[in-house]
């Protein structure tokens, strides 16, 4: 995973060197929301299930250190992009036949594209919550 995509600079694509704060905030989060509901289940009375640990956050992040800011596209022989954008998505830079819908949004199936080599992740009705999965909750 990288930072914030900057642009190009002279065949290198350039990143903003964040990414461990946005770790941090979604961690924090998350965190917010379990104890928020749990705040309500309590308060209300709600027979509710005993909290389980969620096998999805276990994954702890590699993020590279020193962070990368800069790849030669050419150089590293790069042919494929995840393009994560956030909450809200702006993939009008995506200019691929048949990858984005009539509202601008990527087609996917659990951030698979429906091109080859083209992936989505943090998107609605990925395959689990970490991944932005509306579906489930």
């Amino acid at each position: 995973m990288l930072g914030r995509f900057q642009g190009v600079e002279n065949g290198h694509l350039m990143f903003g060197d964040e990414l461990d704060e946005h770790f941090r905030f979604a961690d924090e989060a998350s965190a917010n929301v379990k104890c928020f509901l749990d705040q309500y289940i309590e308060r209300t009375g709600l027979d509710a299930p005993a909290a389980e640990d969620d096998p999805a956050e276990t994954v702890e992040p590699q993020l590279p250190s020193p962070p990368i800011r800069s790849i030669d596209w050419a150089a590293s022989n790069i042919t494929s992009v995840i393009w994560c954008t956030g909450f809200v998505g702006d993939f009008r830079r995506i200019q691929l036949p048949g990858v984005l819908d009539e509202a601008g949004q990527p087609i996917h199936e659990d951030g698979l594209g429906v091109l080859p080599g083209v992936y989505f992740a943090g998107l609605d009705l990925g395959s689990t919550r970490k991944s932005g999965n509306t579906g489930n909750w």
